[in-house]
Parts: C-alpha cells; structure tokens; sequence
C-alpha cells in the first residue's frame, strides 16, 4: 500500500498553480499542454470557470456510471511540413498509430515492465483509434492531411498552424475528430487542448522528431509523446498534478512530488508514498520508462468522452461510406411499350446492394434532354432486397422518349457504386384515351366474348379468352377524334347475370348490368372517369398509391370491398357495414389492382396501386 495525500477537490486557484508549476527543460518542454492552457486562459477568460465546471460533469458522471464501456475515436492526422525532412509517410503514421491503440488498451509490448506494485491497476482503457474513413460530407478519405508550408516552424503559442491562410491545416470539426498535428514545433516535444477550450484549436501537437517509432532517436522514440497528450485531450492532468504532493484528480495514482525525467530505479518514492508512479504515460520519464494508465485514469477519460467529449467515440466516421444502391428495373414504363394518353405514372425498382438497410435516398428521374427532377424517397430497403418506388404521375408528350431515372446518396452517404444506378427506358405515347374495363363472368365464360368496334362498324380489337366466376380486366386506347363502341356478346342470350353468377361489365370504373340478353353495348365516348364516378358517388379512396392499407370513405353504407389483380383473380375480399373502412393489403405484393366496391345495391371499381 501506498500512503495518499490527494485534495478531492481541484480549485481555480489550484489549477492556476498547476499551470505556473510546471517543470521547464533546458532546451524542449517534455509538454507543453500547461504553458499553452496558460496562454489560452489569457485570451478567454471564462476558460478557468469553463474547466471548473467539466469537472464537476465529470465526478457527476462517475458517479452515476457503472458501466464500462469500448470506444473508437476517429482521427486526422495533419502532417505540416516545409522540406523532406520534416515530411511523415504513412509508415511512420501507422507506426504512431499502432502505439496509440496498444497504449489505450493494454496491449504494449512493455506491459509486462509495470512493476507488480501497480499491476491490479493497470487499465485497458478499452479506447481505440481508427484514421477517418469519411468526412463530414460523407466522402472517402485517407485520414491524413498534407501541407506544405514556408513557415520554417511553429511555437507552442503559434496558432497558424490551425489555418489553411496562414501556412496550416484548418481543423476538422473537433467535435467529431481527434485532430492530430505533426510539424516541426521548436520549443515542446508536444502539447494537447484540454476540453473545453477554443473548437478551432482543439487539438493534440507533436514536434515531427519524436513521432511515430521509425528511425527515432531515443529516448523520445517510441511514440509516447502522443500517448501522453492524447491523455490531456481526454482530461488527465500530469500525474504529479501541480506539484508539492497535490491532486490530479484521480485516485488511484500515488501521490508524488513532482515530475521524474529519464528512467528512475523503481521504487522512488515521495510524499511518504512507497513509490512513484513514474511509469505512468502522464509522468515525464522516458518513452521506454513508460507502460501504464490506471483504472482511475480510464474511469476519468471514460467521463471526458460521456461528457464534454460526447459522441466522438462512437460515430460512423471509422467506417468507409461503404453504401450501394441502384436502379435495377423499371416497373412503368417498360422498354419498347406504348403508352395510351398523356398521363403515365413512373414506377421504379431500387435494390440495396450494401450490408445496412436503406432508409432514405435520392431519386432522379430525366425525360429527353430535359432538366432532372429529384426525388426524395424514404422508406426502408434490407440488404439484398428490392423496393418498387412509385415517382408519381407525369404527363409526357405524344412520341418517342427516352427515361433516366439514377439514384444517389443513400443514408446520405455518397454511393461507392455508380456503375449500378441508372437505368434508360425507351417508350411511346400515343394520343388517346385510356379505357380500362372489366368483365366479372359468371358460371359459363364460354358463352361470351367481347369486341370493340369503330363508327363504321368495323371490329378495331377483340377477345374470346374469359375465365368463368373472375373478373377479367383489359385496356385499350380510343382515339380523341373517333367514338368507339365496346360490346359484350353472349351466345346464349341470357347475359351474364343473374341465372348462373353475379356477372358485370365495369368500364373507367363504371359499372353496367350484365343482366342483358344477346349482347349489351357501351358507347365509350360517353363513359364517365372513374374520378367522376368517386366523386359523384362521395366516394374516397387513399392513399393511392398506398404501402400498406388503403381508406375508404362512402356518403352511402359499404357493404362489401372485393380486390382483384390484373388477372382477374379476387385476393382479397372483406364483408363490411359502415361508411368508413380500412382494407390491410399487407399481404399482396406490389402492383396494380382493381378494388370494387358495392354501395347501396351499386357497384363502382377503382384501380390502386400497392407499392
């Protein structure tokens, strides 16, 4: 055991007497993080008030907290360098950052060098480091910045390297990222902001000459210099805490002091305690003299990263904006089809071929040479799965055209693939009017078929293929200028209604009798729409198109809905008894459907679309 003398409490005036005591080296600073809080203190004075109170949102959190918890923090390294020998490679980056995580986790090599007086508080701090793989504009990025600069170095007071203008790097948002420096600084080995101060400048500084673990002359040379100011970053102050046997805050570091240099034979002790803790990456020993954080010192940067460092690590800035969605078919319109009319609804198939469901995404879609008009669909899309998307309803001109619907952003992230987004559809529109109509047969189809004919009595289309008890569904485009007639034949003479089935025939949504005898004839030129007949009827059906329910709303008491599919086939049939009705199609796939409708000894059809 080891005697403790700690004060629990740090004041403003205590950590004042932390920054005007700290220990200054003939030629480098071990540290400069105090002399720079110094400075920085100077030129905002509610900083000092500023610390006070995160440290009380820290004891407050400890606390309350029971739980450990893992976090990766994303980091930019900024390399500022004036000549080639001032310039880092990415070897060297990844040697620091090697030592960063095996620091912060217990994995160093010289673990097992902490003496056993300190191994049951020796902490994994179960904290990581990743360089960044997006930015904040969802873009790839390496993590690592390069600057050329005609400054030949920086002071510890030099805030130029914070700006593109002034020969730096203008920070990435320190909210998000843990910005580290590397530059040729002149009077510290290092220095780090605490949280808390400037955002512009928050950030860790390493002099170019004890970075990383590649061709580094001792005993600065096995990258504890960042480690070190990484733990200023997270809220540790130096191990000692302002000297004279006083605090820094954490209890389970002994009470030492003052700082120790070089590499002291364990124990050496001071404050009557049995040994100084000079191993600990926040005493000033050299890089191979240090091998340990402490459980108390986890527990305090667990705090600074659930408090004033909140979020940051735990954020999707490690990962690649790995997102891939694309356009894999057109629903509507088809390649090569005519189309009957000006207005053609758009509907699109997106597939999401990343490993995270897509929940939002932009969709353009470009007629000719036309300008794009975006999209903005929200929804959710598995992996590996398709969404039919429905665009809405677009009214295009009479000939030939050509369709460009992409897709971009998914989740807001750039698209690593674009060789899968856009689709190209040729189709044509003719002029006309489109006339959906319907025959529900009754027991013997066989009886009947069906033709339209022109003004001069000449059959234009015809057909003879019914199913019996099913509601057979076609279309066909009149011309604006000519009148058509649709006939439904019966060889038998006795109709399609009442003797042998409930037969009828529903055009645009209108419904006429099948109880007729040879053959009953519609004058198409005077069918009304089937928005007429909704609207005549008081009669509402939304949402249309609808993802998963559709409402019913009739002036009249609805007694049955019945839903047919293109086909004809009846999926879905509800008795009701009431003037609003809410029919689930969770269970159909997506597509088109005819919904009938019988009101008050009527019956009225409209077409819906399920996406």
């Amino acid at each position: 055991m080891y005697h403790k003398l700690k004060h629990t409490v740090i004041t403003l005036v205590s950590f004042s007497f932390l920054v005007l005591s700290t220990h200054s080296m003939a030629q480098k600073l071990r540290c400069g993080t105090m002399e720079r809080f110094e400075y920085e203190s100077k030129e905002n004075n509610a900083l000092l008030l500023q610390r006070n109170s995160i440290s009380k949102a820290l004891k407050q959190w400890k606390k309350n907290s029971s739980t450990p918890d893992s976090y990766t923090i994303p980091v930019v390294f900024h390399i500022i360098y004036k000549n080639e020998s001032e310039y880092v490679s990415l070897e060297q980056i990844m040697s620091q950052l090697e030592v960063l995580n095996q620091d912060f986790n217990r994995s160093n090599p010289d673990a097992n060098l902490t003496p056993a007086q300190f191994q049951d508080i020796a902490a994994d701090c179960n904290i990581s480091f990743c360089l960044a793989q997006r930015t904040e504009n969802n873009d790839t990025t390496s993590g690592i910045t390069y600057t050329q600069t005609s400054i030949s170095s920086f002071s510890l007071y030099d805030n130029r390297i914070f700006q593109d203008s002034l020969g730096g790097k203008t920070i990435w948002n320190s909210s998000d990222y843990l910005n580290i420096y590397v530059c040729d600084l002149t009077n510290a080995l290092g220095f780090s902001s605490f949280p808390g101060g400037n955002p512009n400048r928050d950030a860790v500084v390493v002099d170019f000459s004890n970075f990383g673990t590649i061709d580094i002359a001792p005993p600065f040379n096995k990258g504890r210099t960042a480690t070190h100011e990484l733990g200023h970053w997270l809220d540790l102050y130096h191990i000692w805490g302002g000297g004279n046997c006083s605090t820094d805050e954490v209890d389970d570091t002994p009470t030492q002091e003052t700082e120790n240099y070089g590499c002291p034979v364990h124990p050496s002790p001071s404050c009557d305690n049995n040994g100084d803790m000079f191993q600990n990456y926040m005493d000033y020993t050299n890089d191979a003299c240090m091998n340990l954080f402490t459980n108390g010192q986890k527990e305090r940067m667990h705090a600074t990263l659930n408090t004033e460092r909140l979020g940051i690590g735990n954020t999707d800035f490690c990962q690649l904006p790995y997102e891939d969605i694309g356009i894999i078919n057109n629903i509507q319109p088809l390649e090569n089809q005519i189309y009957c009319g000006e207005n053609l609804e758009l509907i699109t198939s997106l597939y999401n071929y990343s490993e995270n469901a897509i929940i939002k995404a932009k969709i353009y879609y470009q007629l000719d040479d036309e300008s794009p008009i975006e999209f903005e669909w929200t929804g959710n899309i598995e992996p590996n799965t398709s969404q039919d998307i429905n665009l809405g309803d677009q009214i295009f001109s009479t000939g030939e055209h050509i369709l460009k619907i992409y897709s971009s952003l998914p989740n807001g992230f750039k698209d690593i693939n674009a060789l899968n987004d856009t689709s190209y559809t040729s189709f044509t529109i003719t002029q006309g009017t489109n006339i959906d109509f319907a025959i529900q047969t009754d027991n013997y189809s066989e009886e009947n078929y069906w033709a339209i004919l022109n003004s001069q009595n000449d059959t234009v289309v015809s057909g003879n293929e019914l199913v019996s008890n099913e509601m057979n569904t076609f279309n066909y485009c009149q011309d604006l200028d000519s009148c058509y007639t649709l006939i439904i034949y019966d060889i038998y003479d006795d109709g399609i209604c009442c003797d042998f089935g409930n037969g009828f025939v529903a055009v645009n949504g209108q419904n006429f009798s099948g109880d007729f005898g040879s053959e009953l004839q519609i004058d198409l030129c005077n069918t009304i729409s089937i928005d007429e007949v909704m609207k005549s009827n008081f009669v509402k059906v939304y949402p249309n198109p609808t993802n998963d329910y559709v409402m019913i709303e009739s002036k009249t008491l609805i007694e049955e809905v019945r839903i047919y599919d293109i086909y004809g086939k009846n999926v879905l049939q509800k008795n009701c008894h009431s003037n609003k009705e809410l029919v689930n199609l969770y269970m159909l796939s997506s597509g088109a459907y005819f919904l009938q409708l019988l009101t008050n000894n009527q019956t009225q059809s409209v077409k819906i679309i399920k996406r």
